[in-house]
């Protein structure tokens, strides 16, 4: 019987082990399984009892300052600083915002995206709008709110640092831009209106990251997509809209058989993955109801991040994670091709010491040497 806490370990010698099992997809010349602890501002929110989320998102001196505190405390029982401490730059425009979102803040949440369109009629006027824009207007439209871009040093040839890019996904995406259920009525009553929305989408995204490419002064090469929301696409809704932009956008920036391509969705798609095989993804981060042996059917050359349920990480007690993560091993574990992580990002609310005992997990259950 495993008790509430992990049994104590060594968080360098853990640390260390990590970095010897990473970057080494399919194969078990390597400690284990590495892990991946994916949390992000919802987890810190709660964790540090930020009494102001306004003014976290909108004081960058403030966000620096919580998050070294937060970077603290994360050290001390995980041994890993997560959080970035520097004072960011004014944000430049989303890719949303440049299609005619808003971006709300309110007490308790985070940043929002919410629809300014509301008829098929206004997208099609904002449509005609974002079609006339050369390179210019749309720079002009990034930066339009003050936004900085840190320049990145070049490499010691003087060559510039390549480096990946990504967004949220297309179907995601829409439903900001658009509002969730015009979007999916829209794509049945309005199908050109759609498909040239689309169109015009891939355009921008693509264009979006060669000037703020130009900007940093990086290569791009490598993309990732974070598309929650493609669970609400049918198989041929998604193939007819999806599909395409997706193909698109990895042709431009990611185009190489090696070049990183990234999937996360933590939502229930699995009826998407016949499609999903046709991207060449290299690593998915999927759905918690989605079994892994099932994505593995689908993507045979796919390394997985998964499979360990968020609820699971925050509500159940560490033997059920114990559970998860021989699961996930003993079924697609032994190729090499697995990460163990949370499908989604850690949920607020979960403890460090959850966390830790998903750590221990791992390294004792995953191990091939």
């Amino acid at each position: 019987m495993i008790g509430s806490k992990a049994p104590a370990f060594d968080l360098a010698e853990f640390w260390k082990e990590n970095e010897l099992s990473s970057d080494k997809p399919f194969r078990t010349d390597k400690p284990r399984t590495p892990i991946v602890i994916s949390i992000d501002d919802h987890w810190l929110l709660e964790e540090m009892e930020v009494p102001s989320s306004v003014r976290y998102f909108s004081d960058a001196e403030y966000r620096a300052e919580v998050n070294r505190q937060c970077n603290d405390r994360c050290e001390e029982i995980l041994g890993r600083r997560f959080f970035s401490e520097t004072v960011d730059l004014p944000a430049i425009l989303r890719i949303e915002q440049v299609m005619g979102c808003e971006s709300n803040i309110i007490e308790g949440g985070t940043p929002w995206l919410e629809p300014t369109v509301f008829s098929i009629e206004e997208v099609r006027a904002k449509l005609t709008e974002i079609e006339k824009w050369s390179d210019k207007d749309l720079s002009d439209v990034i930066f339009s709110t003050g936004g900085k871009i840190a320049k990145a040093e070049p490499l010691t040839d003087g060559s510039k640092p390549v480096v990946i890019t990504g967004s949220r996904g297309p179907a995601t995406q829409a439903t900001s831009i658009l509002g969730t259920m015009n979007s999916l009525y829209w794509l049945i009553d309005y199908e050109d209106d759609m498909q040239r929305f689309f169109e015009v989408l891939a355009d921008v995204i693509i264009r979006y990251h060669r000037i703020v490419e130009a900007a940093r002064g990086v290569t791009y090469k490598g993309y990732y997509w974070l598309d929650d929301n493609c669970a609400l696409f049918s198989p041929d809704l998604y193939e007819t809209f999806c599909y395409p932009l997706v193909q698109k956008v990895l042709k431009a920036l990611a185009p190489g058989n090696n070049d990183y391509r990234y999937h996360h969705s933590d939502s229930e798609m699995r009826h998407l993955l016949p499609i999903f095989a046709n991207y060449d993804f290299k690593i998915v981060n999927l759905g918690p109801t989605i079994p892994s042996t099932l994505i593995r059917s689908h993507l045979p050359t796919t390394v997985i991040h998964g499979g360990v349920a968020p609820n699971t990480l925050r509500d159940k007690a560490l033997e059920v994670v114990v559970d998860e993560v021989k699961r996930d091993f003993n079924s697609v574990g032994a190729d090499g091709g697995l990460v163990l992580t949370t499908c989604g990002s850690v949920s607020a609310g979960t403890s460090l010491e959850s966390i830790r005992g998903f750590m221990w997990a791992v390294q004792e259950f995953t191990r091939y040497n």
